[in-house]
C-alpha cells in the first residue's frame, strides 16, 4: 500500500513542534451497508476505540452531493459573517485585520466548523519563515482524543501528547473526545439512499428498454446460438430466447400506482432527514407541495438560529483556546478579544418599495428624494430640479377664483329648487354609504 509522509522538522516555535513524521495511509474504500457502519460505530466506540473504519466511512459519504452541500452550507452559515479583532481599547487592530483576511486564517474558521461534522479537529498552528500563518489540521485518523494523542500509524499507539507541554502551546482542540460527529447518524440515510439509487437503475434498466423475446425450434442449437449473437449486437436491451412451447411472462409489481415512485420517495426522505440532521429544517434547501411562504419563514428562523449558535462556538473557541496561541506566536492580542461584525436585516427590495410607499402616502412620512434614488439604485436625472418643478406644479390645484358680486338693479338668481327627497330602502342607503367611502381617486 502506498504511503505518504508529512516531516514537521525541529526547531523554534515559528517552524511548528511536531516533530516526528506522520505516515499517511490513503482511504480504504469498499462497499458501504448498514453492517459495515454498526461495526464501524462499535470500533470507535470500545474500550480501546479505533475510529479508522469509520473515518474511511466518513470519507466515502461525502461522496454523496447533498450531503457534501448540506455540511458547506452549515459552514457558509457561519463563515458569511465577518470576523473581526477589537483591542483592548475596543477599536479594530490592523494586523489582525489582516491577518482574519488571509486565506490561512479562513482555513482554520473552517477546519474548527467541522468538528460538528467529524467529531474531532486538532490543528497545529506555526509561522511560516516570511511571518505568514500556517495552518496544519492534523488527520483524524491519527488523532486519538481519549488519550490526547496523535499518532504516527493511524493504527498505532506511539505518538505524541498534544495536550502536554510544549505541544498545548501550538496545537488547538475542537469537540469533545467522546463525540463521533453528524456524520455517525448521517451514514444510514445515504447508505439507504445509494441503495435506492441501484434498485432505480436496475428498475430503469429492465423497464425503461424495450423487452425482447426470440423464439426458437427447442431442438436446433444452432439457431439459439444466431439468435443469441444477434440480439447481443443489437443492443443492450433485455432479452429473453426460449423454445416455442415455453410459456413466459413478466410480472410488474403492482404494489404502487407507479413503481418508479417508490424509489423516488426512499430518495427524497433519505434527503429530508439529511437536512434535518445538518440544518435543522428542510425548507431553506427542499421544497415539498405543502410548503407556503409562512412554513418557510419558520424553517428559515430555525436555521438562522442554529447559525447564530455555531457563531456563539466560534467566538468561544477563538478566544479561549486560538488567542493563546496567537500570542505565543507573536501576534499583539493580549487584552483583545474575537468579535462579529454586526449583520442588519436584509429586506427584499420589492418589500422595500412596498414599505417606502405606504410610508408616503399612508403615514405622510417626509422623505429625500436623494434617499430613494441611493437606496433603489435609480440613477438621478440631470434636469432633475426642472422635473421635480413641472410634477409639483401639475399635482398643485388651481385657486377657487373669489365670488362676483351681482351688479346693481339685478337681483341674484333664485337657488334651483330643490328635487324632493326621495325614501330610499336600507339596502340603496348602504351602497351611498359605501361609495362615499371609496370615492374615486382624482386622474393622475
Amino acid at each position: 500500500m502506498s504511503e505518504t509522509k508529512v516531516t514537521k522538522t525541529p526547531g523554534s516555535a515559528e517552524e511548528g513542534l511536531i516533530i516526528q513524521n506522520l505516515i499517511i495511509r490513503p482511504v480504504v474504500r469498499s462497499t458501504q451497508d448498514i453492517t459495515t457502519w454498526t461495526n464501524a460505530i462499535k470500533n470507535a466506540e470500545a474500550l480501546n476505540p479505533i475510529r479508522v473504519p469509520l473515518y474511511d466511512l466518513y470519507e466515502s459519504l461525502l461522496l454523496d452531493g447533498t450531503l457534501k452541500r448540506l455540511i458547506a452550507k452549515r459552514i457558509l452559515g457561519v463563515t458569511k459573517t465577518r470576523l473581526l479583532f477589537l483591542d483592548k481599547s475596543g477599536k479594530e487592530d490592523e494586523v489582525m485585520k489582516a491577518l482574519i483576511s488571509k486565506k490561512a486564517f479562513r482555513d482554520l474558521r473552517k477546519e474548527r466548523l467541522k468538528q460538528i461534522m467529524w467529531g474531532i479537529t486538532v490543528v497545529e498552528l506555526s509561522r511560516k519563515a516570511t511571518g505568514e500563518l500556517k495552518v496544519f489540521s492534523v488527520p483524524r485518523k491519527h488523532i486519538k482524543p481519549k488519550i490526547g494523542k496523535i499518532v504516527w500509524e493511524q493504527y498505532g499507539q506511539d505518538g505524541i501528547d498534544y495536550r502536554t507541554s510544549p505541544f498545548d502551546k501550538y496545537t488547538c482542540e475542537f469537540g469533545e473526545s467522546d463525540d463521533l460527529g453528524l456524520l455517525m447518524s448521517a451514514a444510514q440515510y445515504v447508505i439507504y439512499k445509494r441503495g435506492a439509487f441501484g434498485d432505480w437503475s436496475q428498475y430503469a434498466e429492465i423497464f425503461g428498454m424495450p423487452f425482447r423475446e426470440a423464439r426458437y425450434d427447442g431442438y436446433n442449437a444452432a439457431v439459439r446460438a444466431q439468435l443469441e449473437q444477434a440480439l447481443d449486437a443489437a443492443g443492450s436491451a433485455s432479452y429473453a430466447i426460449l423454445p416455442k412451447d415455453v410459456e413466459f411472462k413478466l410480472h410488474e409489481s403492482t404494489n404502487t400506482a407507479n413503481s418508479s415512485e417508490l424509489y423516488d420517495s426512499l430518495r427524497r426522505a433519505c434527503n429530508e432527514e439529511l437536512c434535518i440532521l445538518i440544518l435543522g429544517q428542510t425548507e431553506t434547501t427542499t421544497s415539498s407541495k405543502s410548503s407556503g411562504y409562512a412554513q418557510s419563514q419558520t424553517h428559515a428562523g430555525v436555521e438562522e438560529a442554529l447559525n447564530l449558535d455555531d457563531r456563539e462556538e466560534e467566538l468561544a473557541d477563538l478566544n479561549e483556546t486560538v488567542l493563546p496561541i496567537l500570542a505565543n506566536l507573536g501576534y499583539p492580542v493580549l487584552g483583545g478579544k474575537f468579535v462579529h461584525e454586526e449583520v442588519t436585516e436584509q429586506v427584499p427590495k420589492k418589500d422595500k418599495v412596498d414599505i417606502v410607499v405606504k410610508l408616503k402616502t399612508v403615514v405622510k412620512l417626509p422623505m429625500s428624494d436623494d434617499y430613494l434614488y441611493e437606496e433603489f439604485n435609480i440613477p438621478k436625472p440631470d434636469n432633475y430640479d426642472e422635473l421635480k418643478a413641472k410634477i409639483e406644479a401639475s399635482t398643485t390645484p388651481d385657486p377657487t377664483p373669489p365670488p362676483t358680486a351681482p351688479s346693481p338693479g339685478k337681483q341674484p338668481k333664485k337657488a334651483d329648487k330643490k328635487n324632493p327627497k326621495i325614501k330610499l330602502s336600507a339596502w340603496h342607503q348602504m351602497r351611498l354609504r359605501l361609495a362615499d367611502f371609496f370615492d374615486l381617486a382624482p386622474n393622475s
